[in-house]
């Protein structure tokens, strides 16, 4: 597993990057969610960072725990709104962050 967690890492701050370039579709998503175009941002900046910080070994579970909270933090609107096909896949980014923080020997 701890050789996925490089790729999970780099797969999500790529989907950070794209929001941060103002894709209309996340645009859309995150203004029925209620959020304002400067939280997505916000959110999009943590997601791009954590991502990048699982990459190393050395700070994966620092990138774990920021992808984990920032993925909460959208998994909760997301449920809030009824949202279950965005809810699914979010929570899966979350179990990922999550992994990559509780993983055994990845402290090494």
């Amino acid at each position: 597993m701890a050789d996925l967690y490089p790729v999970a890492g780099a797969a999500v701050a790529l989907a950070g990057a794209d929001k941060l370039v103002g894709d209309r579709g996340y645009r859309g998503m995150f203004r029925h969610l209620g959020w304002s175009r400067r939280e997505m941002e916000a959110a999009a900046a943590a997601e791009v960072v954590g991502g990048l910080l699982m990459v190393p070994r050395a700070t994966r579970r620092l990138g774990g725990a920021l992808v984990a909270a920032v993925s909460g933090a959208i998994l909760y609107s997301e449920i809030n709104e009824g949202d279950a096909r965005l809810a699914a896949s979010r929570g899966l980014v979350m179990l990922t962050g999550l992994a990559a923080l509780f993983a055994p020997g990845d402290a090494d």
